[in-house]
């Protein structure tokens, strides 16, 4: 008998740490995201999209250095809040994809947040790689290739569409000229 209460009092006390932990990791966790994004408002998705359109289709020398950079961190942040719905929906979706009412059923939420979120990456992108530009016009190569770096490096390897000469190709062009090495070849697309 007093073997039996042992045990239950040693798994009532070993589910209660497990419980309170992963409360605490919650805690963490959130408290780590506020202290990342910091506080006030949250992005309002359609009004960052329609703003990143119209400063972006400015012609270049109507753009700033400093709006540029505000528009990649807000486009950045607005993806961010994205992802934490997207992420709850990848997880599910790797998890599971090989059920057809999975396919069916999650890809379609899991595909509008992914589209969402990279058309908010790819503004950053933008900026980052318009940024460059100025930096490139105002003979400051050393920032114009940090920037054209960010834009390389933070867009998706291959476009899947057209010609394939989206962000990462151009922004490759632009590394590549700096450093004259315009004659070495640039990735397109995977070929089948």
């Amino acid at each position: 008998m007093k073997g039996s209460i042992l045990v239950l009092v040693f798994v009532a006390a070993f589910f209660s740490f497990g419980v309170a932990q992963e409360v605490e990791d919650i805690k963490s966790l959130r408290e780590e995201q506020i202290s990342k994004l910091g506080t006030g408002s949250i992005p309002r998705i359609e009004e960052v999209i329609n703003e990143a359109n119209s400063y972006l289709s400015l012609p270049i020398e109507r753009q700033t250095i400093e709006e540029l950079e505000k528009l990649a961190e807000k486009t950045n942040r607005a993806s961010n809040f994205m992802d934490f719905i997207l992420e709850e929906y990848r997880d599910y979706y790797s998890d599971n994809y090989r059920y057809e009412f999975v396919q069916e059923k999650v890809a379609p939420f899991h595909d509008q947040y992914l589209i969402i979120s990279n058309k908010l990456r790819s503004f950053r992108n933008e900026a980052y790689f318009n940024i460059g530009t100025l930096y490139k016009e105002a003979g400051d190569y050393i920032l114009a290739f940090f920037y054209f770096r960010d834009a390389f490096r933070l867009s998706s390897f291959t476009e899947s569409e057209g010609d394939h000469k989206g962000m990462r190709y151009i922004a490759e062009i632009e590394l590549k000229k700096l450093l004259g090495i315009e004659e070495l070849g640039t990735f397109l697309y995977w070929k089948e």
